[in-house]
């Protein structure tokens, strides 16, 4: 039964990991494009408030199932009789408080995801959202390995770092190829414009958010591993090895398509090319393959969280 708990759990948090990851990259765009007028924009945002409520009702039905199995796991019973056990997990353990606190961040998140869309263009609304997935990602970083030491160290704010990095890496990945940058933008007056701007800010803030996945992991993985011996022959270094495979592999993907892919889409839609619509579409393409290995990447950080680091054994 510890297996299959083990096994759901990491399914289960990789679920919540994607949701988050949809979550953030929804307002990150959502940010981006809030100020636009044209119509390309305006059709955006109405997809972006979907996405942002379809990530918050996936994000709070996985966090409710990671409680039950925690409970369940802790209380070493079957998931249909973990009820009491969840009762106890909440009021008597460090994992129930970071739980808890998780919990009100989530409401708030989707309490602000849920907004009419003319409230979720205002600065006010827009950094409410952001400040409560914020504190909804701190949780799970108190309950990672790096909150060991305590809930407010170096490890935990380098992971907390981590994750929102990541987090939006992920997200923008997702919510670019699959929404914002599924159809090329039409004739009408500023959409080509807007959708330029947004190509920009999506590169850049990608780079950004990779540069300091780099830096963070780093750290992160020298604290854990203290050795570089460590890294090989057990469990947590083979699922790290793969994990770091394939964000440089994700890595490469969005590289090509910063430098080789890119300035050819935003050539044709500032010269109002009739390319352009190909163009688009191969750069999303390419987005949807790196979104599919960066899927494959959260997959790989459940079962590390899941997994004891060779110094813990």
């Amino acid at each position: 039964m510890e297996s299959d708990l083990a096994s759901v759990q990491r399914a289960i948090t990789a679920l919540l990991n994607l949701s988050l990851a949809v979550l953030v990259g929804a307002s990150a765009a959502l940010l981006w494009l809030r100020t636009r007028q044209s119509p390309w924009a305006g059709a955006l945002l109405v997809r972006l408030q979907r996405a942002l409520l379809a990530g918050s009702g996936a994000a709070i039905a996985t966090y409710i199932a990671i409680l039950w199995i925690e409970a369940a796991s802790m209380a070493e019973v079957p998931l249909a009789e973990a009820l009491p056990a969840v009762k106890s997990v909440i009021s008597a353990t460090h994992f129930g408080l970071a739980w808890m606190i998780g919990a009100v961040a989530l409401v708030v998140a989707g309490a602000a995801s849920a907004a009419p869309l003319r409230l979720q263009t205002t600065p006010a609304v827009s950094a409410l959202r952001v400040l409560a997935i914020g504190v909804l990602l701190y949780s799970r970083s108190m309950v990672s390995h790096a909150g060991a030491a305590g809930d407010f160290t170096w490890a935990v704010a380098v992971d907390w770092l981590h994750l929102v990095l990541t987090s939006i890496w992920v997200g923008e990945v997702i919510v670019a190829g699959l929404i914002t940058l599924r159809h090329a933008p039409d004739s009408a007056p500023g959409s080509r414009s807007d959708c330029v701007a947004y190509v920009e800010a999506l590169s850049c803030s990608a780079t950004v958010a990779l540069v300091g996945i780099f830096a963070t992991g780093a750290i992160s993985a020298w604290r854990v591993l203290e050795r570089p011996e460590n890294l090989f022959g057990n469990p947590y270094g083979d699922v790290l090895i793969i994990k770091l495979g394939l964000v440089f592999f994700a890595a490469a993907l969005g590289g090509f398509n910063r430098f080789i892919v890119m300035p050819a889409v935003l050539a044709s839609l500032t010269q109002s090319s009739q390319r352009a619509p190909d163009a688009s579409k191969r750069f999303a393409r390419i987005l949807h393959i790196e979104a599919i290995v960066l899927i494959a990447v959260l997959v790989a950080a459940a079962v590390l969280t899941s997994t004891s680091p060779p110094m813990s054994s």
